[in-house]
Order: structure tokens, then C-alpha cells, then sequence
């Protein structure tokens, strides 16, 4: 075994290699600074996470709303139900969020943290006010795409 050891170099640390970890060391740096560069904006973007889910329901409602039979408003216009092929689908306030129903089964969460909320119909639009538990106001019309039965 010794002899095994005494085969290689046993200089010690060389120069060339303090350089290569410098550079390695130097990359690594720049990188680390760089993804802090990136980090900054990308939070700035997504701090309102009550916006996010505002614009989530949306997407969800608009969606839901594409092809519809028939539509009314429920509850005092707190909720709507309409139908869909054989579906029939309640969206409503339940508590401090909005839910969907459908054929009277299961509760989806589509938005939470609400106060009150309104849906009105005016022709071919759904308008939905909500006030949220911070106060905040948020209103949306959404086109309710009627197929005939």
C-alpha cells in the first residue's frame, strides 16, 4: 500500500488548481446573483394572491358558462343555476365562498374569502360583484353562450 501512495504526485496544492476552483467559484458566484435578479420580479408579479384567484374564478365561471341552455339567478341573486347538456349547475355563496354544484352533488370551491357576492343577468351577460373580506370590490361580466335546446 505504501508503495501504492508514494506512485503519485505528493506536491501538495498547486496554483493551477486554486485557479480552477477560483473560476469554478467565480461562475457559481455569478449565478447566485443572477437568480436574484430573476426572483425580484417574478415575486413583484405574484404577491396579490387574492388577484390570482380572482382571475382564476374567472377563467373557471367563463369556462363553465361557454355552452348554456338555460340560466337564472337563485338565492336572492346571490347564486345563479343554469344547464349544460344534462348537467345542471348551481353556482353559489355558501358561507365566504363562492361554490359550484353539480346535479346537486359535491361543493367546488371556485372563491374564497368572499363577503358578499351578486350576480345579475342582462341579455347575453352575467355580471358578478363580489366585495371580499378586506373590503376590496371586484366586478366582472361574463358572456353566457346559449345553445340552442
Amino acid at each position: 500500500m505504501c508503495r501504492l501512495l508514494n506512485r503519485f504526485n505528493q506536491s501538495g496544492y498547486t496554483l493551477i488548481e486554486s485557479l480552477f476552483q477560483l473560476i469554478i467559484l467565480a461562475i457559481f458566484l455569478q449565478l447566485f446573483v443572477l437568480f436574484f435578479f430573476w426572483k425580484t420580479p417574478i415575486e413583484e408579479q405574484y404577491s396579490d394572491i387574492k388577484s390570482v384567484e380572482w382571475e382564476l374564478f374567472a377563467i373557471d365561471l367563463q369556462q363553465l358558462l361557454v355552452e348554456v341552455q338555460e340560466i337564472e339567478t337563485i338565492s336572492g341573486n346571490m347564486g345563479i343555476q343554469f344547464r349544460t347538456g344534462e348537467n345542471s349547475i348551481r353556482v353559489e355563496k355558501s358561507s365566504s365562498v363562492i361554490r359550484k354544484r353539480i346535479n346537486r352533488l359535491g361543493h367546488v370551491p371556485l372563491l374564497t374569502g368572499i363577503q358578499s357576492v351578486t350576480f345579475s343577468l342582462t341579455g347575453i351577460n352575467l355580471i358578478v360583484h363580489v366585495i371580499m373580506q378586506d373590503g376590496s370590490q371586484k366586478e366582472r361580466s361574463f358572456a353566457v353562450g346559449r345553445y340552442p335546446e
